[in-house]
């Protein structure tokens, strides 16, 4: 599914009562997604991502504006309509129903249009199939052993996930898949299988004599053979082969039973998707999924969103304030203020090439260094040090940005020889600009090094440089070399990015 927004934009009227101005939540947002994409809405509180969800899924209204979801407008289209599978911050799951109910209540009244089939008689030809395979019924039933032991309930559920069937058909190839290895197996599934050839026969018969034209697949047809469509609801079988195979995808199999209370807050979230997938959308909507889980649980949970994501290669909208989880599993990312799309492209990308000082200072953790400096005779200064060199630019006053691994020690390159310095130097980047710091603490985290400092010039909370662990850098002064790679200037007054 590919999404297209055009000059999207909700106002919020202003309340002179509450001394509450207009308000432009979404400024004239304008936006294509790829069909299979993860895109992720990125910016900090306020600036209109979430908002921008909801405007997708149909739970507000656009002050004006345009969306499509491929070539039909659902701009003014009903939430139900759309075909969207939205996940909340809080999950947002029935405490008192199992996990099972949770992923099957958004089918329990779900209406589909669909070719009226008879139903038995699908699930007779599924198991007629199986038939023809035995030794993999009796496979699936060995796997689902626990300490040994063939167990009636384990042994169902492997062969649902084996066959793709409901609970209720694995119930009938259990006996099926038990007798199989006895001395009398082969007159078990001979009169297995002639009890469900007679039962196909006998539907197709009884079809032709009340004058229904029915196809293969056990489909009903009108007299020139085009297929009859109804719209019903889904049966038991039906809910529980797609409650199953979703639960399948998040990997949440072996919890179905379990109340929402009895689940870690991963299990919970991934319950949450499982609910949203389950009605096969067109659109995966995520509304910061992850805010809510520890560190370590929300690295493993982003990654299997990622990994869902692909197998579903259904097209999904990410919405975060955390840019490392948004450079982490998006394809593209789209950095938000006031409303508005600074910037839109590929997580490294944008990264590497902000256009804006906004932008470059959301992205990158620890997050980029910022000095006041000053443009004269095409070199950039910061106090009194060169920094780097911009032959044809205006002299002017410029803030200029330094990632944090955008200083090296002079003494270390010597240090780890010429083969190094070459590297560096070799048609790659400029190392000619220089920085002196005042190093105040330094900051062990495993694979590197932090240094805290501070600089006259240095405009933000807290000067930091990220270095490798095998640095020995000292408290006190250090002169740094700059990596130009790493360097970016910014109009003083504009903020917008000055490209040399």
């Amino acid at each position: 599914m590919k999404i297209k927004l055009v000059e999207l934009t909700k106002t919020y009227a202003s309340d002179e009562k509450k001394d509450i101005a207009e308000t432009k939540a979404v400024d004239s947002l304008s936006l294509e997604i790829q069909d299979g994409e993860l895109l992720g809405l990125l910016g900090p509180s306020g600036c209109g991502k979430s908002t921008t969800l909801y405007m997708l899924a149909g739970l507000k209204a656009p002050t004006s504006g345009e969306i499509w979801f491929d070539d039909e407008e659902v701009t003014d289209l009903e939430a139900e309509k759309r075909g969207i599978g939205l996940v909340f911050q809080n999950y947002a799951l029935y405490p008192h129903m199992t996990v099972y109910r949770n992923i099957a209540f958004p089918l329990t009244n779900l209406r589909i249009y669909i070719e009226k089939r008879d139903a038995k008689a699908v699930e007779a030809k599924k198991i007629r199939e199986i038939l023809d395979n035995p030794e993999d019924i009796r496979k699936a039933i060995l796997e689902s052993r626990i300490d040994g032991k063939i167990k009636k309930d384990s042994a169902l559920r492997y062969l649902a996930k084996a066959f793709h069937v409901s609970l209720f058909t694995a119930k009938k190839l259990f006996p099926i898949g038990m007798a199989i290895g006895r001395a009398d197996d082969e007159k078990i599934l001979q009169r297995a299988r002639q009890k469900y050839d007679a039962f196909l026969s006998k539907t197709k018969n009884e079809a032709e004599r009340r004058g229904r034209k029915m196809g293969e697949d056990f489909c009903y047809c009108d007299d020139q053979g085009n297929r009859i469509m109804q719209t019903r609801r889904l049966t038991k079988d039906e809910i529980d082969c797609l409650v199953r195979e979703v639960s399948h995808l998040v990997q949440i199999d072996d919890y179905l039973d379990r109340k929402p209370a009895e689940l870690s807050g991963g299990q919970q979230q991934r319950v949450a998707i499982a609910r949203a997938l389950v009605k096969k959308p067109k659109v995966l909507l995520l509304d910061e999924p992850l805010s809510n889980l520890d560190a370590r649980l929300r690295l493993k949970t982003r990654e299997e969103i990622r990994r869902i994501q692909k197998e579903t290669n259904i097209t999904t909208v990410f919405v975060t304030h955390d840019q490392d989880e948004a450079m982490s599993i998006c394809d593209r990312i789209v950095v938000m203020k006031d409303g508005r799309s600074r910037q839109v492209g590929r997580p490294q990308d944008v990264y590497n090439d902000p256009n804006d000082l906004f932008v470059a200072k959301f992205l990158g953790n620890p997050p980029i260094n910022v000095f006041k400096g000053h443009i004269k005779a095409g070199k950039v200064y910061v106090g009194e040090e060169c920094v780097s060199s911009c032959p044809g630019l205006p002299e002017k006053e410029v803030y200029v940005g330094i990632r944090p691994e955008g200083f090296l020690l002079p003494r270390e390159i010597e240090r780890q020889g010429a083969s190094f310095h070459e590297i560096l130097l070799d048609g790659l980047e400029s190392m000619e600009g220089r920085l002196t710091l005042d190093i105040e603490n330094i900051q062990a985290n495993g694979k590197d090094v932090s240094l805290i400092g501070s600089h006259a010039a240095f405009v933000g909370d807290q000067l930091k440089i990220t270095m490798d662990s095998e640095t020995k850098p000292e408290i006190g002064k250090e002169t740094f070399l700059v990596r130009a790679s790493k360097l970016y200037l910014f109009d003083a007054v504009t903020k917008e990015r000055i490209r040399f």
